[in-house]
């Protein structure tokens, strides 16, 4: 390599090791490893410790300005010391990254204004496996991060353009997940954090445990680490929902008919609880025997215990309604439903007439209310185990990968009681925020609603990957090129799904007086009006667990729900990298070979049968990253890049999941294409200090094809179920701007704020302009920090603009803006003090049908404050 080359890289490293926040006091040497898996290579250096805020965001800095292509990285400032308590949550301060959260809990990642299934998690550079608790969950590929605890994290990188030697499958961005190793640490080091988090709405406070120990012999040539985490946490969410919303034809009983009326199919008041209880491990080990090889295992294993309750008063049009009268127009038939004695308020709205109100009608001899209670054991469980051997030979430097990941679980007991009464009752969805409802018996009279059914539903996930990778690499002196990689990579990927449920029991003569317990005085506080039911009846669920569970129950697989995805990847890539005065990158190429079958039951029903379809295809990833330096402080970055991501897994099969009460869905379609885009990137960097930067960068994603869905009636039980299934659209576009501010600006004071506009442009197979799931227009991020030398704080505010969601329920989330800040107080090197308040504005989530149409809500859900105060130590 050239002189200036090995001078400007070791200077690079130089820096990043001096303001290495996760090294400690006493380490007198650090290990420089590549962001793509190159091996190890060590190198003696001072080290100067920079640490607290101020050295991590010094640390990330340093990433993002020496890596050859367009990353960002968040970096823990020390053993313990992650700036959030949920690693989605870090990611959201990442300029083009927004978080989608699930009760109150940052949950899902999306970049650039993908979705989140178009963008890719990584653990140290490979897969990381996960399911979802929820019965009715469709089967995605973005990874849930309520199952990733921050206290093994060191470190995140967000890979916005490929490399590649980064595995394909995002169009959006890759996430690299990095956690610690023993021999960059102290021998005997032990760290960890007593922390108590109390959730306003449950009224709740919980532990959140954790520690650390890593050892390493005298000669440093064997480390082990091993970090456990315990955390629990009971929350409850408030809601108002609706659902269903879609045209309809009604007609009541004096004869009126209502054509293309855009009605919901219920809704009602909700109350869900739910005690989470996350213990995790993670194992290190890592061998040196000299200085030519390296061998690191790695397991992680994260159980999540998520017993639930959703205790729910719907009122329900199509509920045991009346007969539909059905008759033949122009050849075809056209159905009115008996839904409503009669329409009382009628508005005009961009989908047509919308039924904001009506008053239901009686259906003799059958219950038209529904008291409706889901009482859930749910279990999720994360594992991972990754096999590294790198050695440095004279001319090339190789690495072998081998591993398995695996994410299963699901609800293991789904107890479905719905107790109902039959009596008139009328909805008002007029307000934005609200439902009104009026009931002729009371719903807080347990004895006014007798047992209409109970029934037990389970859905078990399993999500796993075996992998095996070879990466070989040597500098060369080449004109610009400084050094060539290339490798190959083999992943036997397969997601498996199934359902079991009963037939309904109701003969069990119960009434809920029997089973009831109040509701509590503040549920729905703050949200609704006076007309908002707020004080109904709910169900005991330990007493319902207790009797459902002796009965006898005859399980049947639920044929619809049940599917197979198995994906057998083959990749090799050659990359170059650049190295010369004022630019530096690499060019490379990604060929990839996708062998899939996807396997459910199809045929009418009753005469299902296992059928399997294969399909193949064969993908050509080129990627070119340059970075030159305009000057010592400025860099000009530029980017080209063909990508692709594999759909979502429930989207690729014929299985259909859905709610007989609810009478909606969502099915699958195993002749969708993978989306396949060619993106564009350039930007400026402008690093005016060590702690400052002023950035810009503009990006282009040309989509080939978008997914789109169509909404259609199938019957399911002898049940008619709106169902949601893609199909491939047109193409489209995706183009936007990130612009991001950091700066200390007193002596211990210092701001970041990062600002992010996606324009995303697509149509439909009939021509129609389409929203793109995930896309916000515009996302803020800001924050503020202070320093001393004992006491620091944070104070951070994250806003994301609505978005589709790409699911027909909930549809389109509105706006949402979140304050969130932290504060230490150190009381010696070895014990600090930490509060820390999450969502401190109270912000509330609201979701409706589809864009534009606010009426039509689909849910406004409360999920309160968080407060978290406690002690962390580290030795």
């Amino acid at each position: 390599m050239k002189s200036h080359k090995l001078s400007r890289v070791n200077n690079a490293v130089k820096s990043a090791l001096m303001v290495g926040a996760l090294a400690t006091p006493s380490l007198s040497y650090a290990y420089a490893e590549s962001d793509n898996n190159n091996s190890a290579k060590t190198e003696e250096v001072e080290v100067i410790q920079v640490r607290g805020i101020r050295g991590s965001v010094v640390k990330s800095l340093n990433t993002k300005r020496y890596a050859n292509s367009i990353v960002d990285a968040v970096t823990a400032e020390d053993i313990g010391k992650f700036p959030d308590q949920n690693v989605a949550e870090s990611l959201q301060r990442i300029t083009g990254v927004s978080i989608t959260r699930n009760f109150g809990e940052g949950e899902r990642v999306s970049i650039r204004g993908t979705t989140e299934s178009q963008n890719r998690t990584l653990l140290n550079g490979q897969a990381v496996g996960s399911a979802d608790w929820w019965t009715n969950s469709a089967a995605s590929r973005g990874f849930n991060y309520t199952m990733l605890p921050s206290e093994i994290v060191s470190g995140l990188e967000v890979y916005k353009t490929p490399e590649a030697d980064i595995d394909e499958g995002s169009i959006g961005g890759t996430v690299i997940v990095r956690t610690r190793k023993p021999l960059d640490l102290e021998a005997n080091k032990f760290a960890g954090s007593a922390l108590a988090q109390y959730s306003e709405i449950s009224g709740e406070t919980d532990p959140q445990l954790s520690g650390l120990y890593s050892w390493k012999n005298e000669n440093e040539t064997f480390g082990a680490l091993i970090s456990l985490v315990r955390q629990e946490r009971n929350l409850r969410r408030d809601g108002i929902e609706a659902w269903s919303w879609t045209e309809r034809n009604f007609v009541t009983p004096d004869g009126t008919k209502y054509e293309d009326i855009y009605s919901p199919g219920g809704g009602g008041s909700a109350m869900f609880l739910q005690e989470r209880i996350r213990t995790g491990g993670n194992l290190t080990l890592q061998y040196r025997p000299n200085d030519d090889t390296e061998i690191t295992f790695n397991a992680l294993s994260s159980t999540m215990q998520m017993d639930n309750e959703n205790q729910n008063f719907l009122w329900l049009p199509g509920y045991n309604a009346p007969e539909p009268l059905v008759e033949m127009v122009d050849g075809e038939e056209v159905t009115y439903h008996r839904d409503y004695n009669s329409l009382n308020i009628i508005n005009h709205a961009q989908e047509g007439q919308m039924a904001v109100g009506g008053v239901l009608a009686l259906s003799p001899n059958d219950n038209n209310i529904l008291d409706e209670t889901k009482v859930r054991n749910s279990k999720l469980k994360t594992e991972s185990y990754d096999l590294k051997i790198d050695h440095t030979g004279d001319v090339w430097t190789s690495s072998m990968h081998l591993g398995y990941t695996e994410g299963s679980g699901g609800s293991q007991a789904d107890r479905s009681v719905g107790w109902g009464g039959n009596y008139e009752h009328s909805f008002d969805a007029s307000s934005t925020r609200d439902v009104r409802t009026n009931y002729a018996a009371d719903p807080a009279d347990g004895s006014k609603w007798d047992l209409d059914f109970l029934r037990y539903d389970s859905n078990d996930a399993k999500d796993d990957e075996s992998y095996v990778q070879v990466d070989f690499e040597r500098s060369i002196d080449l004109g610009i090129l400084s050094a060539i990689k290339f490798g190959a990579k083999y992943r036997d990927h397969s997601r498996f799904n199934t359902k079991h449920t009963t037939d309904n029991r109701t003969d069990l003569n119960w009434s809920l007086a029997d089973y009831s317990l109040a509701m509590p005085s503040d549920y729905l506080s703050g949200q609704g009006s006076a007309g908002t039911l707020k004080n109904y009846a709910i169900t005991d669920s330990s007493k319902i667990r207790a009797e459902g569970d002796a009965l006898n129950w005859d399980w049947r697989l639920l044929k619809a729900s049940t599917f197979e995805v198995t994906e057998k990847i083959t990749a090799g890539y050659l990359k170059a990298d650049i190295d010369t005065d004022g630019l530096r990158g690499n060019v490379g190429v990604r060929l990839v070979y996708t062998d899939q079958s996807s396997s459910a039951y199809a045929g009418e029903e009753g005469a299902e049968q296992w059928t399997t379809q294969d399909t193949s295809y064969f993908d050509i990833l080129p990627s070119l990253n340059l970075a030159v330096d305009l000057q010592d402080d400025l860099l000009l970055r530029m980017s080209a890049a063909r990508v692709m991501s594999r759909p979502d897994y429930a989207k690729m099969t014929s299985s259909t999941s859905y709610n007989k009460e609810t009478q909606t869905g969502t099915g699958g379609n195993p002749n969708i294409d993978p989306y396949r885009a060619t993106q564009f990137d350039l930007g400026l960097e402008w690093y005016f200090s060590d702690a400052g930067l002023v950035s810009a960068v503009v990006f282009l994603k040309d989509i080939q094809s978008f997914i789109d869905t169509q909404q259609s009636l199938e019957t399911f039980e002898n049940t008619p179920i709106l169902i949601n299934r893609p199909v491939n659209g047109k193409g489209g576009t995706i183009q936007g701007l990130e612009l991001g501010y950091q700066h200390e600006v007193y002596d211990g004071a210092g701001l970041s704020a990062n600002y992010t506009y996606v324009d995303g442009q697509a149509k439909d197979s009939d021509g129609n302009s389409i929203t793109i799931p995930g896309n916000s227009d515009h996302t803020v991020n800001l924050s503020a920090y202070y320093e001393g030398d004992n006491f620091s704080g944070r104070v951070s505010y994250n806003y994301r603009t609505g978005y589709d969601t790409g699911e027909g329920w909930p549809g389109y989330v509105s706006d949402y803006g979140q304050v969130d800040a932290n504060l230490s107080y150190d009381l010696n090197e070895n014990i600090t003090f930490i509060l820390e308040g999450i969502n401190l504005t109270d912000e509330k989530t609201f979701t409706y049908q589809s864009k534009g149409v606010e009426q039509a809500l689909t849910g406004y859900y409360a999920d309160g404050r968080r407060l978290v105060a406690g002690v962390r130590f580290n030795f």
